[in-house]
């Protein structure tokens, strides 16, 4: 954390809470950027959000800058606040593979963004949330497994196995292309 986020954070925990709009001014529309690609819907992102703004707030005093940038501590709040909300929500959706499916090494040739969107978008939140992370704000597998809640000792297990579910989820996607096709 640098040292301006570092004075900040130490501000609002002795007292100075109406500094913690700074936080929120500084990084609220990009949560609401990162929830909205999770949950679809621009009013459950901005309700979404500020749950995990809320939560931010009330466990400040828990945020450990040798862990985590304050927006990478931020994100992983509003990663499990997401998931909750959808699994509130019940959508989860499953999409079975047949194990004999044979797996193609490309996407396609007719694939579209938005076909891929909603090949994305029949995967379990989780995997979407993997997906957003690493591709459209381009964290880190370490970055991932530390929002995601891996602990400090399975950092670096977790996000050896993260690359693995990456490769097993682009996998997904193809076959949802293909099926789709069949459709």
């Amino acid at each position: 954390m640098n040292l301006e986020e570092q004075t900040l954070v130490q501000r609002i925990l002795n007292g100075e809470k109406r500094e913690f709009g700074t936080i929120v001014n500084r990084y609220a529309t990009a949560l609401m950027m990162f929830v909205e690609r999770i949950v679809g819907d621009s009013e459950d992102a901005c309700d979404v959000t500020q749950d995990a703004l809320v939560a931010a707030y009330s466990h400040l005093k828990d945020y450990d800058p040798r862990k985590a940038s304050l927006y990478t501590w931020l994100q992983r709040i509003a990663y499990h606040e997401a998931l909750y909300h959808l699994r509130r929500r019940k959508r989860l959706i499953g999409f079975h593979i047949d194990p004999g499916s044979e797996i193609p090494d490309q996407l396609p040739d007719n694939t579209t963004a938005e076909r891929l969107e909603q090949a994305i978008r029949k995967l379990p939140p989780e995997d979407q949330m993997l997906l957003q992370l690493y591709y459209y704000d381009d964290r880190s597998l370490k970055e991932i497994a530390y929002i995601t809640g891996a602990s400090d000792d399975t950092v670096t297990r977790e996000a050896s196995r993260l690359s693995s579910r990456l490769l097993r989820i682009r996998q997904r996607i193809r076959i949802i292309l293909l099926h789709t096709d069949d459709e």
